[in-house]
């Protein structure tokens, strides 16, 4: 408050210097054009002078009269352009009258316009409230939000396949099963035909109805395999949708043919083959018998995926946020930046930071973050940044974005650099 009123003081002072000297008489113009005056009356008295001594040369016949009257209107015009500058030019009198009501109208005047256009309150510390602070996370209540505004776009362009997915994610991650069914009841009908949409979404649907796939989620699942006989997800819930009811060789089939097409090192082999026997021995079925060498977890599928932390693991991983200098001209200040650290191979992000774009460079810190899904932690974790030029979590063309860095979750000094236009 304090450091205010001694700026508007020092805008009022300098306003009032500007304008009062010159009222005065004072001022640099007021002195400029005494002197320009001063100046003129000395070159009319000088000739004066000449006139009286060319009226006295005619008299006493020392000139002739054809070069008197020549040399006197010469004499008259000069006298005319003096006496012209002299007048000239504006009224430079003191006016001490007006000077002392500017004096106390402009603080007067300025401080009611304050009153009625500014914000008085403002100049109360107890009433303003602190800046967020710089890299705060993403509230439950915000995440919601993002949501319902993503599911109103693709109401309007349900051709997105980008933000089908995001919001099919969205929703799983976040277990709103109701409000997935309510979206989907309103736009479901207008969900594009592409096997990865389509595997996600019957599986949001399968768990709000308690892991029953009848209906929709067998229907959707059926022309995802459609599309994409091989598609890893749709035949894993396709195998899942068999061994709940009771169909053990469909689900072991299906189960097989992803097996068919990963290799014994990778890290979920084993609990796609302990599901495999589980539904063979339940179909009365000869067990598979893995390649030698490869890890088989227990009856179940409960084996933990090869390279995953474990869950109680704290995501505190650290680093330093920047923009490439030649796209600072894209970015306005107030434009929001989404720091996400997500799975290497992609998906809802794990968690995720919001700041402000004039405040870049800034240090985030994911320690503090609220988790966005709880499971156990990757061993690396991809982190990247966009500035998004609408304020929204979805992406869209035109935004500012960086390239994603895998780093460990407990990594420290991580750098990420804003410095690519998204297509």
């Amino acid at each position: 408050m304090t450091v205010f009123l001694i700026l508007a003081t020092m805008l009022v002072a300098g306003a009032l210097l500007l304008v009062i000297p010159p009222m005065l008489g004072t001022g640099a113009k007021a002195r400029e054009h005494a002197a320009r005056q001063e100046q003129a009356r000395t070159v009319l008295i000088v000739l004066r002078e000449q006139l009286a001594e060319l009226e006295a040369d005619h008299a006493e016949g020392r000139m002739a009269e054809a070069d008197y009257k020549r040399s006197r209107e010469e004499l008259e015009q000069r006298a005319l352009t003096e006496a012209g500058t002299a007048e000239a030019g504006v009224d430079f009198a003191p006016a001490r009258g007006w000077a002392l009501g500017v004096v106390f109208a402009v603080p007067v005047l300025a401080a009611a316009v304050y009153l009625i256009l500014g914000t008085p309150e403002g100049l109360d510390p107890a009433s303003v409230k602190p800046a967020p602070e710089a890299g705060h996370q993403i509230t439950p209540e915000q995440m919601q939000a993002m949501v319902a505004q993503l599911a109103e776009r693709l109401e309007r362009e349900p051709s997105d396949v980008q933000g089908w997915m995001m919001l099919g994610r969205s929703f799983a991650v976040m277990q709103n099963f109701q409000g997935a069914v309510a979206t989907w009841n309103r736009i479901g009908a207008n969900i594009p035909d592409h096997p990865d949409i389509l595997a996600d979404w019957a599986d949001l649907l399968a768990g709000a109805a308690g892991r029953k796939f009848d209906g929709d989620p067998d229907r959707l699942i059926a022309r995802a395999l459609e599309l994409a006989p091989n598609h890893v997800k749709a035949l894993a819930l396709s195998g899942t949708s068999a061994f709940i009811r009771h169909d053990y060789a469909t689900a072991s089939a299906q189960w097989e043919k992803i097996l068919a097409n990963m290799q014994p090192g990778d890290g979920a082999y084993s609990s796609i083959v302990a599901s495999i026997n589980e539904a063979r021995t339940k179909g009365g079925m000869p067990q598979l018998n893995p390649p030698a060498g490869a890890q088989v977890a227990g009856m179940g599928g409960a084996g933990r995926e090869e390279g995953a932390q474990d869950s109680s693991a704290s995501l505190t991983l650290r680093g330093r946020l920047s923009l490439s200098p030649e796209l600072a001209q894209q970015a306005g200040s107030d434009a929001t930046v989404f720091v996400f650290a997500r799975p290497p191979q992609g998906g809802m992000p794990i968690a995720a930071l919001r700041v402000r774009a004039g405040d870049l460079p800034v240090d985030f810190d994911f320690s503090k973050a609220q988790r966005m899904s709880q499971g156990s932690l990757p061993a690396q974790i991809a982190v990247g940044a966009r500035l998004s030029k609408g304020g929204s979590a979805t992406a869209t063309a035109g935004d500012l974005e960086s390239q994603a860095v895998l780093a460990s979750p407990d990594a420290q000094g991580v750098s990420i650099v804003i410095d690519r236009v998204r297509k």
